[in-house]
């Protein structure tokens, strides 16, 4: 054999060699591109789950503060409502004439104390709230 066939032989093989590394590191480049999209995937639709559950979550407590937001007005609405009936009732001339009497027991026996009207409205006022509702079934 020749010089010139031996040193083309040597570079015949070199260059097999090459592409033999060449080809196993693309299998290997490939494969570690493979892996790193399927981790990204994953991370990204764990991402995605957790923003939609955090955005469910978050829709859900607005929805509760919107609604415990409207039945505190509505409340106040009827409070303030009723507070004005129960005051114009007691500007009644003949609710005015009549001396209401309230009485206490103690230790002492039975006393007897007589109610102004703002007395009245401060002491009855929660009971005849609760009274009023009831009897309009609201």
């Amino acid at each position: 054999m020749s010089l010139e066939k031996i040193l083309e032989k040597i570079e015949q093989e070199a260059g097999q060699e090459v592409e033999a590394i060449l080809a196993e590191v693309r299998k290997k480049a490939d494969s570690l591109r493979r892996e790193a999209e399927e981790k990204a995937r994953a991370q990204a639709e764990s991402i995605i789950k957790q923003a939609e559950t955090e955005a469910s979550l978050e829709a859900s407590r607005i929805l509760t503060q919107v609604q415990l937001q409207r039945r505190m007005e509505l409340l106040k609405t009827r409070r303030e409502l009723i507070s004005r009936v129960l005051t114009e009732a007691l500007k009644n001339e003949e609710l005015k004439k009549l001396r209401l009497k309230k009485e206490i027991v103690t230790r002492e026996g039975i006393v007897e104390e007589t109610l102004e009207a703002d007395r009245l409205l401060a002491e009855l006022g929660p009971e005849i709230e609760n009274d009023i509702l009831a009897w309009l079934k609201i």
